[in-house]
């Protein structure tokens, strides 16, 4: 059941919510802090938020389909670490 087609859709979708997320809040952040440098600077901003948003899908998107258990088995990953061997 892990790496079912299920599994992989359900990691898809949370990697597109995760990517979704962190391109409104970034470009909010963008809207109220680049202005106060430089103008200028906003759309170039803008665009940096997108390419973070596009790359942080594009990981998470591998994670999910390609890693052994996808995006749970990585979560789970970080608080059960591999057993020492002796």
């Amino acid at each position: 059941m892990t790496d079912g087609f299920v599994d992989k859709t359900f990691g898809l979708l949370i990697a597109g919510n995760v990517a979704t997320h962190s391109w409104v809040g970034l470009n909010y952040v963008a809207r109220d802090y680049v202005p106060k440098i430089s103008k200028g600077l906003l759309p170039p901003a803008r665009v940096l938020c997108a390419a973070v948003s596009v790359l942080t899908f594009v990981g998470m998107g591998r994670v999910a389909i390609a890693s052994p258990g996808g995006l749970k088995a990585c979560v789970k990953g970080l608080w059960n670490p591999k057993p020492k061997e002796q």
